[in-house]
């Protein structure tokens, strides 16, 4: 390796710098499902139900080898692991252009791309993140804002890739942005820690040396990690039951379609800011403060949504991006500094890819979930104040456990 690439590799600005193109690489991939969706109803006929199948086969497959993926880096590090991903997932995207059934779909782009995503997640640039810098939570903010420019970016130039020839192509061309863009900046630059300041290597019959299941295992023994555990559930679960219905919500309160898609689509710029804004909150108070004020605004995004049937005027609902950005956009970042805390740096990413099981696992069922009470119901208030009150449990267990972590952080 050249010298100046030696010392590049070693720079902090540059593993952020690297960090942010692997988010924009994320918001690419994540982001840009909307568009395949049509695409291929239109080219092969299947219906929208079947396609979208797959996206949730790509999440949930996501979710259920994250803990395999943690044991992965805490056994061969991040680079390695991540470049392997890298692979695999430029792999099941190849192989996802050539589908032409429903199942090759799932295997390739669901299986395959879904466990392959991981080499651009974002807990584990996160772990890499809360190793390297003194305010760990600004460069988490900074790498995770990443992923919405890669949407904004990536959509019309995906579009036009599939006007022009086909949505196979457009799968192509991010099968491209993986190998071009992800692998070598992995290879490089995702060590776990900076040089000389690596952890002792854990003791035979550590967590770190056995299964995957053993991190399930360390979980389920201790009360401080299952409250975690229950609060990664959780969160995702009550912000996608609100996030997946939010126009549906805001036309059955008598919003006009266009200006409740404008208010939705305003949040992606809300939550760029509060990400970045939460970063250095939590840098410079701690994670208990942080935690209390998102969950105030979490609470407050409900009361909001609750009361504007009862309005004369729509004006309050302008607040509406504002109150959700800081109710709902810090929450990795949140988690992450959370977990770096309470959980042995041994095993980190073990027991922390065993989190974000459950994390995925809230992500899949909230959406349905609430579609669920809605359709049971007839209505939404009731469905909402039910989430509310969940709302209301995860926080207070969350800011319980970031004092508790603040303390053993002290110490």
């Amino acid at each position: 390796m050249p010298s100046f690439l030696r010392r590049l590799q070693v720079a902090p600005w540059a593993v952020a710098a690297a960090g942010f193109a692997m988010m924009f690489a994320s918001g690419a991939i994540w982001g840009s499902f909307t568009l395949f969706l049509v695409a291929i109803e239109a080219d092969t006929g299947w219906s929208k139900t079947t396609i979208a199948l797959g996206f949730t086969v790509f999440t949930f497959f996501g979710a259920c080898t994250a803990p395999v993926t943690g044991w992965l880096t805490d056994r061969h590090g991040a680079q390695a692991t991540l470049a392997g991903l890298t692979l695999v997932f430029a792999l099941g995207l190849g192989l996802a252009a050539l589908a032409d059934s429903p199942l090759a779909f799932y295997a390739s782009f669901g299986m395959l791309g879904g466990f392959g995503a991981q080499c651009c997640g974002s807990y584990t640039l996160f772990t890499v993140a809360g190793n390297w810098f003194r305010r760990p939570a600004t460069a988490m903010a900074i790498m995770d804002s990443g992923s919405g420019i890669g949407t904004l970016v990536s959509l019309p130039v995906l579009r036009l890739i599939i006007e022009a020839h086909s949505w196979r192509a457009a799968y192509l061309a991010l099968a491209i942005l993986a190998l071009v863009v992800v692998l070598p900046l992995a290879a490089v630059f995702m060590r776990l820690h900076p040089p000389g300041r690596e952890p002792p290597p854990p003791a035979d019959g550590h967590v770190a040396h056995r299964s995957p299941l053993a991190a399930v295992g360390a979980i389920s023994a201790s009360p401080v990690l299952r409250w975690l555990a229950i609060v990664h559930l959780l969160a995702p679960m009550t912000f996608h039951a609100i996030g997946s219905h939010q126009v549906a919500y805001f036309q059955d309160a008598g919003m006009r379609q266009d200006v409740a898609v404008l208010l939705v689509a305003t949040t992606g710029f809300t939550f760029f800011a509060g990400r970045l804004a939460f970063g250095a909150l939590i840098d410079a108070r701690g994670i208990a403060t942080a935690g209390a004020i998102k969950a105030v605004a979490a609470i407050a995004t409900l009361g909001l949504m609750l009361a504007l049937p009862l309005l004369a005027s729509a004006a309050p609902s302008y607040a509406y991006p504002v109150l959700f950005a800081i109710g709902f956009s810090s929450t990795g970042i949140l988690f992450t500094n959370a977990a770096r805390l309470l959980i042995d740096p041994a095993s980190f990413n073990a027991v922390f890819g065993a989190m974000r099981l459950l994390y995925g696992t809230g992500v899949a069922l909230g959406p349905p979930a609430m579609a669920a009470m809605v359709d049971a119901t007839g209505r939404f208030d009731l469905p909402l104040a039910l989430v509310g009150v969940v709302l209301l449990f995860h926080h207070a267990a969350f800011v319980a456990l970031a004092r508790g972590a603040g303390r053993r952080g002290a110490k």
